[in-house]
């Protein structure tokens, strides 16, 4: 039986909405998405040895930045599909939000809430805990929450912090954790599983890589 579980997070599209005052055009992102990738801690073999081999034949040995139209996209992301359907300890959920059409909180002015980046990050990272373990619960006791975001001050982490341990839908981690990715495999795995789902929010057509992803669109489900 597992004796940890660990939870990658990452992010696509930024966290406001910014509109051109005389055109109306938004100049932020069209939409928003937070992904994370559950692993326990005998599944890490399986993740390491595959993006080890995958930097070796590939030969990108930088931090991993793939579009998700290039094949060596596929090639990162279908042995974790294929992981998880051998049952492997490996799963992976997505929320996501249309800007245009999202009137819920923290995102625009007239919306339930007041616009604070911050807090909508906040605020979509509980919605994706919340739909992640709705359907995939810990396999152990514990679990540390890894977010790819390593801009936050002292006194938004432990916000954080609190509004993530006050929540009963969400088991509370025993650590936060925020990394940079670029040493961190779990989290550059993560981010292309947020960065695919850009065109799902535009077309609503879920690439063949990523059919194994828990999601869910969240632009008309809100709630406080």
């Amino acid at each position: 039986m597992p004796k940890h579980d660990y939870i990658f997070v990452d992010e696509s599209g930024d966290a406001a909405s910014k509109l051109d005052p005389v055109s109306g055009e938004l100049l932020s992102s069209s939409y928003y998405v937070a992904a994370a990738l559950h692993l326990c801690d005998d599944a890490f073999r399986d993740l390491n040895r595959h993006v080890a081999a995958f930097r070796y034949y590939s030969g990108l040995n930088r931090e991993l930045k793939i579009h998700p139209q290039r094949e060596e996209f596929a090639r990162l992301l279908d042995p974790i599909r294929a992981s998880m359907e051998a049952g492997k300890n490996i799963w992976a959920s997505v929320v996501y939000v249309d800007k245009l059409r999202y009137n819920g909180s923290y995102l625009k002015p007239g919306g339930r809430r007041p616009p604070s980046p911050v807090r909508f990050r906040n605020y979509m990272l509980r919605r994706l805990l919340e739909h992640h373990f709705r359907k995939y619960p810990l396999q152990s006791n514990q679990y540390d929450l890894i977010l790819d975001r390593i801009d936050l001050t002292r006194e938004e982490t432990e916000n954080l912090w609190q509004y993530i341990s006050g929540n009963r839908n969400i088991p509370t981690p025993l650590h936060i954790t925020h990394a940079a990715s670029i040493y961190v495999e779990g989290l550059q795995v993560v981010h292309h599983i947020a960065n695919g789902y850009k065109d799902v929010v535009d077309n609503g057509r879920v690439p063949p890589e990523l059919t194994f992803v828990n999601s869910r669109d969240l632009t008309t489900r809100q709630y406080v």
